[in-house]
């Protein structure tokens, strides 16, 4: 069983973060309390840490509560020690009262050490994290849109795409921007196809590139492929960003274990 009854040693702070309102509870090493309510816009977060600041509070603990705590811990991050806390294990801690608010039950568990904080990565791997992120949510809508393409040439009844390995292969894009362009025999799309897929099937693709292509399928066909190429760059742009912070993370690892 845990001793919430044990000696007060440090002035802390207990934040109980929702999407709209932050409420605080600072406990002083007396063990007297001090609530407020703050709103999450940034100006309001900015007049919650200068009041931690000028309350000299030690330590600040809020729970991991979706994505609400973030912008809080980069306004406060650096001017005060903080821990970023698992709600479960505050749950699970014995000894609240049923009218202790949760951030001065936050703050109460805090002030005793019993509880530990998150692993927070540096502002770097930090900026690697979300940049992956946006990489394979970027990666997610390409297959959707590539399915998408893959529909509608089977809507105008091409059936090139049962002959390669992916929708999204230069022959196929190759088609789709011949359609586009207003092509439409199989002798003018099978130019757009590989001589290595064209050599083993030739006769069998030439009849799948014999469909039926509306204007409206052509108009279809345009929209879809200006998103890919548009998802496409954005994929480009992500990779940029990642390799360079890449190469700093692995210039200052180098760095430091040489002056170690």
């Amino acid at each position: 069983m845990y001793n919430l009854n044990y000696k007060v040693m440090k002035k802390v702070c207990g934040l109980d973060v929702h999407k709209d309102t932050i409420f605080l509870c600072i406990l002083t090493e007396n063990g007297q309390t001090f609530l407020k309510e703050y709103s999450t816009l940034t100006r309001d977060i900015e007049l919650m840490r200068d009041l931690i600041k000028s309350e000299k509070v030690q330590e600040v603990a809020m729970e991991s509560t979706g994505i609400y705590w973030i912008p809080i811990w980069r306004i406060l991050q650096g001017h005060v020690e903080m821990k970023l806390v698992n709600p479960y294990f505050i749950k699970q801690l014995p000894g609240r009262k049923t009218d202790v608010k949760d951030a001065q039950w936050i703050a109460t568990v805090l002030q005793k050490n019993l509880i530990k904080g998150s692993y927070i990565p540096g502002k770097n791997i930090q900026e690697l994290r979300q940049y992956e992120r946006r990489y394979v949510h970027l990666c997610e809508q390409v297959t959707r849109v590539e399915q998408a393409i893959d529909r509608q040439l089977h809507r105008c009844n091409i059936r090139i795409t049962n002959f390669t390995s992916k929708v999204g292969c230069v022959s196929v894009m190759g088609v789709v921007k011949g359609l586009i362009n207003g092509e439409n025999t199989p002798e003018e799309l099978i130019r757009h196809i590989h001589g290595r897929i064209t050599n083993k099937h030739k006769e069998k693709i030439t009849a799948s590139l014999k469909g039926v292509v509306s204007d409206s399928d052509r108009f279809a066909f345009r929209q879809i492929y200006e998103e890919l190429e548009l998802l496409t760059r954005q994929q480009q742009e992500c990779i940029v960003e990642m390799e360079q912070i890449q190469n700093f993370i692995t210039f200052e690892f180098w760095f430091y274990s040489v002056w170690d």
